[in-house]
């Protein structure tokens, strides 16, 4: 008998054409399967695989207090100090940087009432890695001279669209991840100018300043600096209705 061919060895039997049919009907039928698997599951249904998961996501913001700083200076009438930060810390996710400006009144010792001064404070981000312009504030006033003590807090956004809101949304879980990563942003030396303009609440006179005219020469003013570090949350929804 000469040599069997492939064929009449593996396809001879009954049993060995089954083998081969099943085996072939799986190697069709498993990739189709499997590349459809998501319009066999139910509703809110996921395939899990790392960043890839893709399904509905409540996406919530875990925020914390990274670094904080604070200094304060005794500034004249008109005198420009420059405050300054520095933050190069790697590996943190910052959402922003808030930067709070107070004083309060350390008194005029004249016979009218006192009035507040107003420490103009503006940001110079030219040694910053970079930072979200739209909706950020660079500058601030005290306010109205009858406010004292008085404060105002600056914010500078390190995530584009950052709020801070908890939200639902549907997609994959790697790119919303992605969403919220400051990019390298916030790195680098902060400085915050603030310029003294002192209010004397002195009642308008011929002779203003005179000996009966309240006496400001100079104020006490604080910089705090916080910078905010966040950790963006996203788990699967969960649908709790009752069907």
């Amino acid at each position: 008998m000469g040599e069997e061919t492939f064929v009449e060895k593996w396809f001879s039997t009954r049993d060995q054409k089954i083998t081969w049919a099943i085996s072939l009907a799986f190697f069709i039928v498993f990739p189709i399967y499997f590349a459809n698997l998501g319009s066999f599951l139910p509703d809110n249904a996921m395939i899990t695989e790392g960043d890839n998961v893709i399904g509905d996501w409540d996406v919530t913001f875990e925020e914390s207090d990274v670094a904080t700083s604070e200094s304060t200076e005794t500034l004249m009438d008109g005198e420009e100090f420059e405050f300054e930060f520095t933050f190069n810390e790697a590996g943190i996710n910052l959402a922003y940087v808030e930067i709070t400006v107070s004083h309060d009144e350390k008194g005029e010792q004249g016979q009218w009432p006192e009035q507040c001064d107003n420490a103009v404070g503006e940001m110079d981000m030219s040694e910053v890695s970079g930072y979200v312009e739209s909706g950020s504030t660079t500058s601030g006033e005290s306010g109205p001279p009858n406010e004292c003590p008085t404060s105002y807090t600056m914010v500078i956004l390190l995530i584009e669209n950052y709020t801070g809101d908890s939200y639902e949304t549907s997609g994959s879980k790697g790119d919303i991840q992605n969403m919220w990563t400051d990019g390298g942003n916030g790195r680098g030396d902060w400085v915050c100018t603030i310029t003294l303009e002192t209010r004397s609440g002195s009642k308008p006179l011929p002779l203003d300043p005179g000996p009966l005219s309240n006496n400001e020469d100079d104020e006490d003013v604080t910089v705090s600096w916080r910078v905010v570090g966040v950790e963006t949350l996203i788990t699967p929804v969960v649908d709790t209705s009752i069907s």
